[in-house]
């Protein structure tokens, strides 16, 4: 084709560049071919097929947040309503039988505590201070025969008293709230008024007070539990022990004392 060869080689050489680029964007032209558009960067990366080897990302899993150890300082207030002292006494004359008498009368106080909840919602419950006192008269009568006659005696509302002396440090609580501990002691204070009958009794005793005071008590098991219920902590000790004995005159009368309180204690 000499025409066509004779063409080009008149046509100046910027002319020629320009053809060829013309030439190079029109359609159908494949000399080279384009490459595929780069992704935004701000665009999320396509997502995997739903067959895909490619582990699923995940957002990390929370575990649930454990709380933390309470300690919660609690004041009770016995119920007097549901709390009872029972009180009995034995005396021994030596020279004549013995006799016992029992009587029932309220109690009155208050309990202090501390109760510790650990993160696991394990508990202990720490008795700091006990402090009751009978809520009604306790009366008692020792009745010998008519000849030799009857000691009556009378603990005045609030004069006998019961305090801690002795408590754990800490008593672990089981799950319904039960606890019991087998060396708790306590100090019982008081008096009664003590009057004779009777030809023999009336000389012989006369109209006097007696001292009930119990230094401290014998180690006894303090048992119950305590409980949460309509949003306050109920403390239950349905029945602790304490007992003495010792002389109240000079000719060695025998006095024993049994204490036996129940309690119940609500959360103020």
């Amino acid at each position: 084709m000499p025409e066509t060869r004779h063409l080009f080689r008149n046509i100046p050489l910027s002319r020629a560049i320009a053809a060829i680029s013309l030439l190079l964007a029109l359609p159908g032209c494949h000399l080279f071919v384009a490459q595929p558009a780069a992704l935004p960067r701000d665009l999320a990366s396509p997502p995997l097929p739903v067959g895909s080897n490619h582990p699923t990302r995940h957002a990390p899993a929370r575990m649930p947040a454990a709380s933390g150890p309470r300690t919660e300082r609690l004041q009770l207030l016995v119920d007097s309503s549901a709390s009872t002292a029972l009180i009995g006494i034995t005396l021994d004359p030596m020279a004549l039988a013995p006799r016992r008498s029992v009587c029932s009368c309220p109690l009155k106080g208050t309990v202090t505590g501390i109760l510790k909840t650990s993160g696991l919602g394990t508990r202990t419950f720490t008795i700091e201070k006990i402090d009751l006192a009978t809520a009604g008269d306790g009366r008692l009568e020792f009745d010998w025969t008519p000849l030799i006659g009857a000691i009556r005696a009378l603990i005045p509302a609030g004069i006998l008293t019961i305090r801690d002396h002795t408590m754990p440090h800490a008593m672990p609580l089981q799950q319904d709230g039960r606890f019991s501990h087998p060396k708790c002691r306590f100090r019982v204070g008081g008096t009664c008024q003590v009057q004779g009958r009777g030809l023999v009794l009336k000389k012989k005793v006369g109209q006097k007070e007696e001292d009930l005071t119990i230094a401290r008590t014998e180690p006894v098991v303090l048992a119950g539990s305590l409980t949460h219920r309509e949003n306050r902590w109920i403390l239950v000790i349905p029945s602790t022990v304490m007992k003495d004995r010792f002389e109240i005159d000079e000719e060695g009368t025998i006095l024993d004392l049994t204490f036996t309180g129940s309690i119940t204690a609500v959360e103020k």
